[in-house]
């Protein structure tokens, strides 16, 4: 079997469930971080590719990354609209600190730099999504690739604007800034899983021995943004290996597809399944699998406010859903139709939706998106 897909599924992550439910509050309480998650899978990929040995996130930084034992701390930074990063963008103090305390610690490259070791073989990557400003422009590299030589008086520039910045293991400004690199990647977290996407679709196929549909290859990907998510919000970071990675792929596209490496098949549960003991029609279901797969693109379109915007609603709708799933534990509301109905209803009585301010049809569409992804089936109380 290629790859060792079968014998890496025996021995996955201890602990580590994969499912395609949401985040139990890691995305919600990461709100903002689709990004970042979707820019650390590409990281992991890398992985798989032999780039890094092992990868963790939202650890010493947003992404570390190792060679042997040598790290790569990852810091992701996003901006909107015609700001395009400066040398002295990454030095400036964080302005929302007190006069006090706004030190070169800081700043984007004093967060980077400090408070973690620093062996022999650290590298320092700040990844933006926009082509900075020309000084800065020097420092970028191509994912997986090293950057040319910059300049010494913009190396000096550095040095001087943090000064003051105490760093450990007997190293300088100089020294680190020796070892920075600056990865421009794709503007909006869409365009970001569209790489994600076209790298996934060749190792799913490897698994699968036949190329896989579009849409296993979008619930692949959703389920590994889920996977990513809730290990985020873990009270400690996680060291990934290339073959624990894999695992997890492997994992999540037996979910998708049912299908094992060895060609044999598990069952799954659609959308319109989740929805038959409710009673709802199969033409019906099939509208709401739209709507959810439209409200899905919307998402990853999204930036800024629009996206926690749409944080927002999905949050409120899932508190819905908890409130139905305790009501049915507790035996006040029945299963199937009735439980279905209390939560399209509750849904439909939303502050936002009564004001006009979410269209019914958006609120219903994150309803949908949210029944795709947890363990609610209505026939049940789970």
């Amino acid at each position: 079997m290629p790859w060792g897909w079968w014998s890496a599924l025996d021995g996955c992550v201890a602990g580590a469930p994969v499912t395609l439910g949401p985040a139990d509050g890691g995305r919600r309480s990461r709100r903002g971080f689709l990004y970042q998650d979707a820019v650390t899978l590409l990281d992991c990929l890398d992985m798989l590719d032999g780039h890094w040995t092992e990868v963790s996130w939202e650890d010493l930084e947003d992404v570390l990354c190792y060679t042997a034992d040598a790290p790569s701390y990852r810091q992701v930074k996003t901006v909107e609209g015609a700001k395009r990063h400066s040398i002295a963008d990454i030095c400036k103090p964080d302005p929302a600190k007190k006069t006090e305390n706004r030190t070169a610690a800081t700043s984007y490259l004093g967060k980077l730099f400090g408070g973690k070791p620093l062996p022999e073989g650290t590298r320092f990557t700040l990844i933006v999504n926009e082509t900075p400003q020309r000084d800065l422009f020097q420092f970028v590299c191509e994912r997986g690739g090293t950057r040319g030589p910059i300049s010494a008086e913009d190396r000096e520039r550095i040095v001087e604007k943090l000064d003051g910045l105490s760093l450990p293991d007997g190293r300088d400004v100089g020294w680190c800034v020796d070892r920075l690199d600056v990865l421009v990647t794709a503007r909006s977290c869409d365009q970001v899983e569209d790489e994600a996407r076209r790298r996934l679709v060749p190792l799913i196929t490897t698994y699968l021995g036949q190329d896989p549909l579009a849409q296993e290859v979008d619930n692949v990907l959703l389920g590994l943004h889920g996977y990513i998510a809730r290990r985020a919000t873990e009270p400690e970071p996680r060291r990934h290996t290339a073959d624990e990675f894999r695992c997890i792929l492997g994992k999540t596209i037996l979910q998708v597809t049912g299908q094992r490496p060895d060609g044999s098949t598990e069952p799954l549960m659609t959308l319109q399944a989740k929805l038959r003991p409710a009673g709802v029609p199969n033409a019906e279901a099939e509208r709401q699998h739209q709507a959810m797969l439209a409200f899905r693109q919307t998402q990853r379109r999204s930036l800024g406010s629009e996206r926690q915007r749409l944080a927002e609603l999905s949050d409120k709708v899932y508190a819905i859903c908890q409130l139905t799933s305790m009501q049915r534990r507790g035996g006040l509301i029945e299963a199937g139709e009735p439980a279905y109905r209390a939560t399209m209803l509750a849904v439909s009585q939303m502050r936002e939706v009564v004001s006009g301010t979410v269209d019914l049809s958006q609120a219903l569409a994150a309803l949908s998106d949210i029944t795709a992804r947890c363990q609610n089936r209505y026939e049940d109380a789970s």
